[in-house]
């Protein structure tokens, strides 16, 4: 399975014309996102995505690429929201955001802890090409969050699952939008896209993604969510 290096080189390549910052001033090159503590208000998480979002806009901009770590459910969708609007902050550069994710591991104590790392790049936008609308996509996968009472095998069997079923949307139409409301639904949707890429990679092409704010209504309330657009490099 391709790591986040793998998938760093791999976009250098694809990207060679991007030019960095002319600022000197060294940027960091991840940055490891810090779940928020149960007793914050939803304000103090807006503010405290938003610095996220900043800083994965500012290492975009000075060196064309980040790797967002994160551990744990709440830091993958704390990371896919400031992705999501890091996105709208460089566009005003005219330059687009894409990333892979990968997993990661670490050791805490006698553990090791399996993550997720955004392999964030940026881009120069290429004249004449058309905004993508996700609400045109012909594949849309709705993750469903797991019940709390099953298995952790029966948990990786269900990330396998929709990993496959968005390898099968890549493979048929080259584009697939995953649908997510909850945390524990955009971690699921992570982790089962960085496996897809490993599927997808079997037949030659690379999986790419970028994240985007979805609202719906559900039961007479308006929940806002995350959507994945995924697709490949294939020609």
């Amino acid at each position: 399975m391709k790591d986040e290096r793998d998938v760093a080189e791999n976009k250098k390549n694809e990207n060679p014309s991007y030019t960095q910052g002319d600022d000197s001033k060294e940027t960091p090159k991840s940055l490891k996102v810090k779940a928020d503590a149960h007793d914050v208000t939803p304000e103090e998480r807006k503010k405290n995505v938003k610095k996220l979002a900043g800083a994965i806009s500012h290492s975009l901009r000075r060196n064309g690429e980040i790797n967002v770590r994160c551990f744990g459910n709440a830091a993958i969708g704390k990371a896919a929201k400031a992705i999501a609007i890091a996105r709208n902050y460089i566009d005003v550069q005219s330059l687009q955001l894409e990333c892979s994710p990968a997993f990661i591991t670490t050791t805490m104590g006698d553990s090791e802890l399996t993550g997720i790392s955004f392999c964030t790049f940026a881009s120069n936008k290429i004249d004449g090409d058309e905004e993508v609308n996700i609400d045109n996509c012909q594949s849309v996968l709705m993750v469903k969050a797991d019940s709390r009472d099953i298995s952790g095998e029966e948990r990786k069997n269900n990330v396998k699952k929709l990993a496959g079923a968005i390898a099968h949307a890549l493979e048929e139409n080259k584009e697939v939008v995953i649908r997510c409301f909850g945390n524990s639904t955009i971690g699921k949707a992570a982790k089962a896209l960085a496996i897809a890429r490993g599927y997808t990679a079997t037949r030659g092409p690379d999986l790419y993604c970028w994240a985007n704010f979805i609202v719906a209504n559900m039961n007479g309330n308006e929940r806002t969510g995350i959507a994945f657009y995924a697709y490949t490099n294939e020609i």
